[in-house]
């Protein structure tokens, strides 16, 4: 499994693996790598199903793996657009829901063409940041981004829909 699914435990059942195998052989056959894949992308379409049917349990689920999923978006290129789908972000519009970059772009300003974010520790504190209070004047959504995995993978997705991220902490921002 990948790094990222570590929380999914289970047995995959093959026919096509070779019974005497090393460690080494094992990791660079192509058969692994077909399951490997193919496993990963039905894990996220259950888990957009879940998010579609529950969003109360998928919720709880978050709460605890949010993070470890968000390393996907750092990791697994090829499972991105998925990962983006079942990803979920605190953000100023609603006070303390889970929102995903698809509402968040569909909720944007004529004419904005940057998701806003910022990041730090402490979701408390990012809500009460005085760099928020120009764009809630101006009615501007800030994603809050509060997990350590966040700066890293945004290093390497510069845009979502062609919306580049933009850091409301970092350079100047033209209001």
């Amino acid at each position: 499994m990948a790094p990222w699914l570590r929380f999914v435990r289970g047995v995959i059942d093959s026919e096509d693996l070779p019974l005497n195998i090393s460690r080494e052989m094992l990791q660079h056959n192509p058969v692994i790598a077909k399951i490997r894949n193919s496993v990963a992308t039905r894990i996220l379409t259950d888990l957009e199903k879940i998010a579609a049917d529950d969003p109360v349990l998928y919720g709880t689920f978050w709460g605890q793996f949010g993070p470890v999923i968000k390393e996907g978006l750092y990791d697994a290129t090829e499972h991105r657009e998925q990962l983006f789908k079942v990803a979920r972000f605190y953000s100023t519009h609603d006070n303390g829901k889970l929102t995903t970059l698809g509402d968040y772009v569909s909720r944007m300003k004529a004419g904005q063409d940057e998701i806003f974010y910022i990041s730090g520790e402490n979701i408390d504190t990012l809500k009460n940041s005085p760099q928020l209070e120009g764009f809630r004047a101006r009615g501007l959504e800030v994603l809050l981004f509060t997990d350590t995995i966040d700066d890293f993978w945004l290093q390497q997705v510069p845009e979502y829909l062609g919306k580049a991220f933009k850091s409301i902490t970092k350079g100047s921002i033209d209001l």
